[in-house]
């Protein structure tokens, strides 16, 4: 019978197929656990980039802050996302019109025997509202 199994001697070999689909399927959960592990630091890195955005909204929003009450909030609204930070990783550059924060932290990828270190930085600048008054969407 001529078809999909391989035919040696005569005689059909099915061990070859089989051992070809546990091949791939090990390669497939490896990559998709790979896959999981990356994926999972990349939406908390989105995650802490969008705390940071609503630290930035609010700090640039309203009457003048100080460079410490905005640290503050940048680190309260980070821990949200379940990083923590501190003051050192936090840099605050002001200048008439703009406020610009800029957040590094590491985070680990834990894998069997392994610990994948990754460093994230993120900056954002915003034009300051303190003394334009508030917002208005059009």
């Amino acid at each position: 019978m001529k078809g999909l199994n391989p035919v040696k001697n005569g005689k059909r070999s099915p061990g070859a197929t089989t051992f070809g689909c546990l091949i791939f399927l090990v390669l497939f959960v490896g990559l998709s656990y790979f896959g999981f592990k990356f994926g999972e630091v990349v939406w908390n890195y989105l995650e802490v980039k969008f705390k940071i955005r609503e630290a930035l909204n609010w700090a640039a929003a309203g009457k003048d802050k100080t460079e410490v009450e905005i640290s503050k909030k940048v680190i309260v609204q980070v821990a949200e996302a379940g990083v923590q930070l501190k003051p050192r990783n936090i840099k605050i550059q002001q200048s008439k019109d703009t406020l610009t924060i800029s957040v590094s932290w590491e985070r680990q990828i834990e894998f069997p025997y392994y610990s994948f270190p990754l460093q994230f930085d993120v900056t954002l600048t915003e034009e300051k509202r303190w003394e334009k008054g508030p917002l208005i969407l059009r």
